[in-house]
């Protein structure tokens, strides 16, 4: 798929806090930064033959399907990012 990223900088960003361990003996939760880029696709179609993270499947989603398929916080976080097509 012949993709091109918009602008340089991110669109919008998700922060996930790391959470404590509430034992001394377990481990901390890592927290994580998600960085979101604005793409268009210009030609082809996904091809997730031989691909570096053993993806199978993958689904095309609008702003309505994607606020069932994600947790309620995270859809919350990026919905203003969204197209509404």
């Amino acid at each position: 798929m012949n993709t091109w990223i918009v602008g340089r900088v991110p669109v919008a960003h998700l922060v996930t806090e790391p959470i404590p361990a509430q034992e001394p003996t377990a481990k901390e939760t890592q927290g994580e930064k998600i960085f979101f880029l604005k793409g268009r696709i210009m030609a082809g179609q996904a091809d997730l033959k031989g691909n570096a993270h053993g993806l199978t499947d993958f689904k095309w989603l609008t702003k309505e399907e994607l606020k069932e398929a994600l947790p309620r916080e995270y859809f919350w976080n990026v919905r203003n990012m969204l197209e509404q097509r």
